[in-house]
């Protein structure tokens, strides 16, 4: 997800490959939540905050040759990045545009299905994004979602680094608007925007020794350190103190770590 005023992980290089490797990883779990939701070949759909890629492929796919994929990003830089995928896969039936999630400027009704992954929990107000995502869609059309809660997100043996840290990142997400518990909302979120037939699925992950996401939560502190040192959590040489201590425990093969839940959830716009 995009939106860079606004956006809780900011727009290093680093935080783009993040977003293209969770791309990766997340593809089959997206493609069989869009089955599950109904998606069928021919249809026009949008991925909203698609970033450097999203799931423009996987819709392309599903959708195939008779069908259209839109994929909306606010980021000039995350654009420019999701038409080089677009065009190093050859899609003939996928555009990329630049645009606001919360104003997208496109047509009303014209999408049969709109889908978001893990945009609501970055941005403030996340409900404002949810109803355009609704205007988007044509009557009796899906409106498809991911979001995470982090709930779950836990290691142990508990650690004193891990503590101070995960406070911080949810503390200043907190601050700053965005819900890092939003997973737990997002049916009624739905509901609310006025969807009907909401259906949700949810699952957690263990993050093992050598799982690319195991290092993420000193990612995540690493991509807000300046926020969180001038909220005054710790002092720069703190926190370098504390990276490090919990570098060494997420090393360690006896530590167990989980992920935060999946809330993956669709509904259908009244005919």
């Amino acid at each position: 997800m995009t939106q860079p005023s606004d956006y809780f992980l900011g727009q290093s290089s680093a935080e783009h490959a993040r977003l293209q490797f969770q791309a990766l990883e997340l593809e089959q779990r997206s493609r069989q939540h869009l089955e599950r939701a109904g998606i069928q070949p021919g249809w026009r759909v949008i991925d909203v905050g698609c970033g450097p890629q999203g799931v423009l492929h996987v819709l392309a796919d599903q959708v195939g040759p008779t069908g259209t994929v839109v994929g909306l990003e606010r980021d000039p830089r995350l654009v420019a990045l999701a038409r080089v995928f677009v065009s190093e896969r050859g899609f003939t039936n996928v555009e990329v545009i630049q645009g606001d999630a919360r104003a997208p400027g496109l047509p009303r009704a014209s999408f049969d299905l709109v889908h978001e992954r893990l945009v609501l929990v970055n941005v403030p107000e996340p409900q404002q994004i949810l109803a355009e995502m609704v205007a988007l869609a044509r009557p009796g059309g899906l409106v498809v979602a991911m979001e995470v809660d982090d709930v779950s997100w836990l290691c142990y043996p508990a650690h004193p680094a891990w503590t101070r840290i995960m406070e911080a990142i949810q503390t200043v997400s907190l601050r700053d608007g965005q819900d890092c518990f939003i997973g737990r909302r997002l049916v009624a979120l739905m509901r609310a925007a006025g969807l009907v037939e909401v259906q949700q699925e949810v699952g957690v992950d263990e993050w093992p020794v050598g799982h690319p996401r195991r290092m993420q939560p000193i990612q995540f502190m690493e991509n807000i350190r300046e926020r969180a040192v001038a909220h005054r959590f710790f002092s720069d040489v703190e926190l370098m103190d504390l990276l490090a201590g919990l570098r060494k425990h997420l090393e360690d093969p006896e530590t167990v770590q989980l992920s935060p839940v999946r809330f993956r959830a669709w509904g259908r716009k009244p005919a």
